[in-house]
């Protein structure tokens, strides 16, 4: 599979598990408090990344380069899990699912001022579409969602953003799945106090089907996702892999339909025609620039 086809592949995947997360975290959100959540998934996610990182961490990683690890570890795998769990549970799965859809709006402005990503016109229409099409599926949510679920989701979708841009610049020198891995690792260090002195003050619930949806939130959402998406930052310019985060909302729209019985409505049928469009737009558009036609 040719790189730039493959990396389009990373992206469909990561956001399909990662509307899984939604889902699965709303599922389980009255059994364990949402810090418990993120710390279990982040330390299931590090222990699944190290098998799969075992023979890059001999890799030496440069002095000068430690503290963008920690910093991507602290804002991707710390503040945006903790967030975005407690905005699944104030907010609810699909009001989070559509926030965090803002992303492209973070991702691809600070690809151009941090990493000097040039932004083309027709990247400029995709941006728009993906904005109209994430906005008028919002207007069509049930319910108002909770201001606090809001400011929680709107501090992760800040957090990862600026996050992925120090990802696509470490991807230049490391592999991704090593960036992948310290970055969990540090996030789950980090959650390990939070995580405790939550579930000192909170019940938790562990029934066998808890215990299976944490698994699997681990493992995929917060493992192979995670490097699926690291990778695909390494093959692709950060905007142009912001753009593909609407289909997050969409994902999350079509398993909360079957899943949880929520219903469908006029407004998600119009944001997913532009959404699609976007999508559509955006990787024809990276296709002709990485392969010329021939003269």
């Amino acid at each position: 599979m040719p790189q730039k086809w493959s990396a389009f592949f990373y992206l469909v995947f990561t956001f399909f598990i990662w509307s899984n997360n939604y889902i699965g975290g709303k599922v389980i959100a009255e059994a364990v408090p949402p810090s418990v959540l993120a710390m279990i998934r982040s330390f299931i996610g590090t222990s699944c990344l190290f098998w799969m990182a075992r023979k890059e961490l001999k890799t030496p990683i440069d002095q000068k380069d430690r503290k963008w690890f920690f910093l991507i570890g602290m804002l991707a795998y710390f503040v945006t899990f903790q967030m975005v769990q407690l905005g699944i549970k104030l907010a609810g799965a699909s009001t989070a699912a559509l926030i965090n859809s803002t992303n492209p709006v973070v991702i691809t402005l600070l690809a151009g001022f941090i990493l000097k990503e040039s932004l083309t016109v027709i990247k400029r229409v995709c941006l728009f579409l993906a904005l109209l099409g994430t906005f008028i599926i919002t207007q069509g949510a049930s319910g108002s969602g909770e201001i606090m679920g809001i400011l929680f989701m709107i501090i992760s979708v800040l957090s990862f953003g600026f996050a992925s841009i120090q990802m696509r610049r470490l991807t230049q020198k490391y592999a991704p799945i090593l960036i992948t891995f310290y970055g969990m690792l540090i996030g789950s260090l980090l959650s390990l106090p939070v995580g405790i002195y939550s579930s000192l003050r909170e019940p938790v619930s562990l029934t066998p089907f808890v215990v299976l949806v944490l698994l699997y939130l681990g493992i995929m959402g917060s493992g192979v996702a995670q490097f699926t998406w690291t990778k695909a930052l390494s093959e692709l310019p950060a905007s142009t892999c912001s753009l593909f985060y609407p289909l997050q909302a969409v994902f999350s729209a079509v398993l909360g339909a079957y899943l949880l019985g929520e219903s469908f409505t006029v407004h998600f049928y119009l944001g997913l025609i532009l959404i699609s469009a976007d999508i559509l737009l955006n990787f024809w558009d990276t296709r002709r620039n990485q392969f010329p036609e021939k003269s």
